[in-house]
């Protein structure tokens, strides 16, 4: 009986803690696929995470809260890039720039939303190979100045596949987390001989003929978004995508118009957006593309 009362306390605590944590928004984490060349979020799930915030991504894959079944008579826009389009589980749906375009300035046209943390080019590259061109009249790619010339792994990333924890499964993730952080223990990916290579460096003429091919046929444009880091520094770098030779493709470096706002002011972190950013950027694509 002694024994079961050291251990009561300890039990209590976890379950509070436990408690805490489902309240802020732990215990059921995006998961997602990974293909033989690539990782991207499962199609049909809807999650609500930090404070409240609702992720869901449609049955297209899209991370987006417009429906998709009925889109004929639409303009059809997708956005590609890395996690500052994706936005985050900090970020609601409707709070995305993505969203923010199609509902607060293009009526006319419905917005889906591609973007994946962690991509970097080549897999922005193959996700948009992989997309059937019906589903699409315009994209517009918008990455991090961060982003890379290669291919990114899904092993590199805390991600699941599958998430069937029962008990304590808030603790569990932020438990995992850590643990991968910090390299003490893998709980999210199976040993695997070949995986995809981070390292491997993109021949970047075949994104460029590859974007030049689809250019023909549908309306394309590019945004670099800077960091916090880039815009403190007060020094414009010129980005490898600005480099790309591309003939109908518009490709926008934000720097200069981010430095003229209270850039610290919308930002979540270094590289990514809050929701006054998501405001602020949607108004900048819209002023484009309209």
């Amino acid at each position: 009986m002694k024994f079961l009362k050291y251990l009561t306390v300890p039990f209590l605590f976890f379950c509070f803690l436990e408690i805490c944590l489902r309240y802020i928004g732990f215990g059921d984490p995006v998961l997602y696929i990974k293909s033989k060349n690539n990782y991207f979020p499962k199609s049909n799930q809807e999650k609500i995470r930090y404070k409240g915030v609702n992720i869901k991504i449609n049955k297209l894959g899209m991370r987006t809260n417009y429906n998709w079944d009925h889109t004929n008579d639409k303009n059809k826009i997708i956005f590609f890039g890395d996690s500052v389009t994706y936005g985050g589980s900090y970020i609601d749906n409707k709070d995305l720039f993505s969203e923010k375009v199609c509902g607060d300035y293009l009526k006319n046209s419905i917005c889906g939303n591609y973007g994946v943390n962690g991509y970097s080019i080549e897999n922005i590259h193959l996700r948009i190979n992989e997309l059937d061109k019906k589903y699409y009249d315009q994209l517009i790619i918008v990455v991090s100045s961060q982003i890379e010339n290669n291919l990114s792994s899904f092993n590199n990333f805390p991600f699941y596949i599958n998430f069937d924890y029962f008990f304590f499964k808030a603790s569990f993730e932020i438990l995992n987390h850590f643990m991968f952080k910090y390299n003490i223990y893998d709980a999210y990916h199976e040993k695997e001989k070949n995986d995809l290579n981070n390292k491997k460096e993109t021949k970047k003429v075949f994104f460029e003929e590859f974007l030049n091919n689809i250019s023909d046929e549908t309306n394309i444009m590019i945004f670099i978004l800077p960091t916090i880091e880039d815009l403190n520094k007060k020094k414009k770098k010129k980005n490898f995508i600005e480099l790309y030779k591309l003939k109908k493709i518009k490709i926008i470096n934000l720097y200069d118009e981010i430095l003229q706002s209270e850039y610290k002011n919308i930002y979540f972190n270094n590289a990514h957006l809050n929701q006054k950013g998501h405001d602020q950027i949607a108004k900048i694509i819209y002023e484009y593309i309209k």
